[in-house]
């Protein structure tokens, strides 16, 4: 009984913390020869917002399918890896889009702050990620060891994906912001937090692991900064010079 008890305490207050981010100042800076403004995320890498306070109206989200009709790998990447990655079949990408929406709609259902609902209104915000770039390090789980291939023994895991997101008023359908942010995808588990360290790291489950706990942070840090710029007070900063094409921090 006091197991429970105890158990019931632990997952009040950490819904409580989850629920009360802390109040901030956010800085929105005006970028040069753009209509957007830029924030200084301290969650995800690029963020652009045509009218920051409109963020405060928003109490519900409709979460589109993600999409990965727009997705490249990366110029920089290894032939032989941008060839392994090429053949992925249109079966593989959706199974690894369709977890980001899964992750999507069980941290926004958790939260609260943000109820996943199917119909659009003044308060509901529509979200629809899509897959853009990859940076391989390491084969698709089908080829991993091949004699053609190989697998590269970095400990970096899978490789480098960019997410965008488009968010709207789902209403009126008018843009309210854009965001990009560049992750590392590994599972960063009890080997020093590397997938590639792991015993067999490039298995399907491996894989399939990294994907899933890549997102899971991805989403987690979205909903932190939408959070903030619900309760925050925002405030207006100096002109930026060429904000849009900051480096991105990779995670």
């Amino acid at each position: 009984m006091m197991k429970l008890l105890l158990g019931l305490l632990v997952t009040s207050l950490l819904a409580g913390c989850a629920s009360q981010p802390a109040s901030k100042d956010i800085e929105v800076k005006n970028i040069e020869g753009s209509t957007h403004t830029y924030i200084e995320s301290e969650k995800i890498d690029r963020f652009l917002v045509n009218k920051p306070e409109a963020f405060k109206q928003f109490d519900k989200v409709i979460l589109f399918a993600t999409q990965f009709d727009k997705l490249t790998i990366s110029a920089k990447a290894d032939k032989k890896m941008t060839a392994n990655w090429n053949d992925s079949n249109w079966k593989e990408m959706d199974s690894i889009c369709q977890q980001l929406d899964d992750f999507a709609k069980k941290i926004f259902s958790d939260y609260g702050d943000f109820v996943p609902v199917t119909r659009g209104g003044e308060d509901v915000l529509a979200i629809q990620f899509s897959l853009i770039d990859f940076m391989p390090y390491t084969a698709r789980y089908k080829n991993s060891g091949a004699g053609t291939v190989g697998v590269q023994t970095n400990n970096s895991g899978i490789g480098q994906i960019t997410v965008r997101g488009v968010l709207a008023n789902a209403k009126t359908g008018e843009l309210v912001a854009v965001i990009e942010d560049t992750l590392e995808v590994n599972a960063r588990n009890s080997s020093n937090g590397n997938l590639a360290a792991a015993q067999d790291g490039n298995s399907k489950a491996a894989q399939n692991l990294a994907w899933r706990t890549t997102f899971r942070r991805f989403i987690d840090n979205l909903h932190a900064q939408l959070l903030i710029l619900k309760k925050g007070n925002i405030k207006q900063g100096a002109i930026e010079h060429g904000a849009i094409e900051k480096g991105s921090r990779v995670r």
